[in-house]
């Protein structure tokens, strides 16, 4: 291997290694908090239609929420400084999740299996199109 060859990989890893510093694990975060976006739409549903309690339905959402929740605040605080833009998909990402999640909290004795479905769909949806949306803002910078 010669030098330049040496260069080009160690800029190659450079730029490799920026490109994965930037990614915030709070996307991660927000998985947790769609997952339990998800579980408590379909659950809820489910008790609607089978006419059984909701609890179970409110307390493993709610688990999964408290859970990302809490890792997002360890890790908005441990991670590395994010990339320009985060803080604005970030904050349209979660304003989303809170329009799914009051839908869920104000209308689900209305809910039928077929919308605890769509529901559930929607926050999985969520879980990936924020991650994706910064996935793809990383690639181009």
């Amino acid at each position: 291997m010669n030098t330049s060859e040496a260069r080009e990989l160690l800029d190659h890893a450079e730029a490799t290694s920026r490109r994965a510093a930037s990614f915030s694990l709070a996307w991660l975060c927000y998985i947790a908090l769609c997952a339990g976006g998800a579980i408590t739409a379909l659950g809820v549903a489910y008790a609607n239609v089978t006419d059984t309690s909701p609890f179970p339905a409110w307390m493993a959402g709610g688990l999964w929420i408290l859970i990302g929740v809490t890792f997002t605040a360890v890790t908005s605080t441990i991670s590395p400084p994010v990339r320009r833009g985060f803080n604005s998909r970030w904050s349209i990402m979660i304003a989303v999740w809170v329009v799914a999640w009051l839908i869920v909290s104000v209308l689900n004795s209305h809910f039928t299996l077929g919308h605890g479905i769509a529901l559930s769909a929607a926050f999985m949806s969520l879980a990936i199109l924020g991650p994706l949306w910064e996935i793809v803002a990383v690639k181009k910078s």
